[in-house]
């Protein structure tokens, strides 16, 4: 499912990432990589949507998160 459907409080492992690679290598560069855990902070009905990933908070774009894959971890 893509990080944007989410909801406050979800934690999610990233499946796959969707976005040009300019853009991927930036937030890889954050360690938001295939594999990683986060959890949703805050999110707009098609706005921005807040994560905590390895500790920090990231706000990032609609458009952004709706090409992020991702599942439900089956752990908090």
């Amino acid at each position: 499912m893509p990080l944007s459907m989410c909801r406050i409080g979800s934690t999610v492992i990233v499946k796959a990432l969707s976005l040009d690679e300019e853009l991927s290598k930036r937030l890889y560069s954050m360690g938001l990589i295939r594999g990683a855990v986060l959890k949703v902070i805050s999110t707009e009905h098609q706005g921005p949507m807040t994560i905590e990933l390895l500790g920090s908070q990231l706000a990032l774009g609609y458009e952004i998160v709706a090409k992020i894959q991702v599942e439900t971890a089956k752990y908090r």
